[in-house]
């Protein structure tokens, strides 16, 4: 029995258009298996790799030891460091306020952090430490030195709750008043206000707003010098008061304002002396 010529043609021809397919189909499968070598040795080569990383703002955090334990290092691959992950990763340290990491190929990595300074020790709840003006504790020892002011408010609460409008305002304070005069500075709430100790007058700050601007107030009367035993008020930072205390002299109470005018009963008495006359 023969086979009809045609038919073997046609059986040729099939045979011989599926071998093409399959010779184009591992071609291009070839082709793409060397050009995913090709990638991943280079994104994994010396010139895809960290060559410096250059780092701004870290003075007191652990921020260099995060970034080596995050793989942000000299030699690491560019492509498997993740910005967002690292930047996380530096802002579980207290210190760090903020963190900002950015690769720059093809092998510059950039880390800037804003580290946190502390503002005041604090006493809230049960125990003492250094605050930064943001309410965030920060490592120190257990009990506080003289290196910064104090703020006691042991009733404001566990730490997860001291960020109330009191803590914060007496931190504002204390961070913009002069270091100079941390030294037994002290703040505390009385009767739902705001009071402080300062070289030993007392201050009467009010509510905690304008806080700022009462500290720089406080540093330009004490810059004046006032008498001893003067009670501060600085409710109104802008036009501060100053209640003296009794004088030597007299024995009277002497009432000044900031600009240091003596008491109604005084100017009434000289009045009252200028119409006798």
């Amino acid at each position: 029995m023969s086979i009809d010529p045609r038919l073997m043609e046609r059986r040729k021809t099939v045979a011989e258009d599926n071998a093409k397919k399959s010779i184009s189909r591992l071609l291009k499968f070839l082709v793409v298996v060397v050009l995913a070598g090709a990638s991943a040795w280079l994104l994994f080569s010396p010139w895809l790799s960290v060559d410096h990383v250059d780092t701004t703002g870290i003075k007191a955090s652990s921020a260099n030891s995060i970034l080596a334990e995050s793989g942000v290092r000299a030699g690491a691959a560019m492509i498997l460091i993740d910005p967002a992950k690292v930047e996380s990763r530096l802002l579980d340290d207290p210190w760090i306020a903020k963190a900002t990491v950015s690769r720059d190929w093809p092998d510059l990595v950039t880390v800037h952090v804003e580290e946190r300074t502390p503002a005041a020790w604090v006493r809230a709840g049960e125990g003492w430490a250094r605050r930064a003006v943001d309410g965030v504790a920060l490592p120190s020892a257990a009990e506080p030195d003289d290196s910064l002011g104090r703020v006691d408010m042991p009733d404001v609460g566990e730490p997860e709750t001291t960020t109330s409008p009191e803590l914060l305002g007496a931190l504002e304070f204390m961070a913009a008043l002069d270091h100079d005069l941390h030294d037994g500075a002290v703040v505390t709430v009385q009767d739902g206000e705001l009071w402080a100790t300062v070289s030993g007058f007392e201050v009467r700050l009010g509510r905690a707003d304008e806080m700022a601007e009462k500290a720089l107030s406080l540093a330009a009367l004490l810059e004046d010098g006032l008498e001893h035993g003067t009670t501060i008020n600085l409710i109104a930072p802008t036009h501060p008061a100053t209640t003296g205390s009794q004088t030597e002299d007299d024995g009277e109470e002497g009432v000044a304002d900031s600009t240091g005018v003596g008491s109604n009963e005084e100017t009434d008495d000289k009045n009252g002396s200028n119409d006798d006359s």
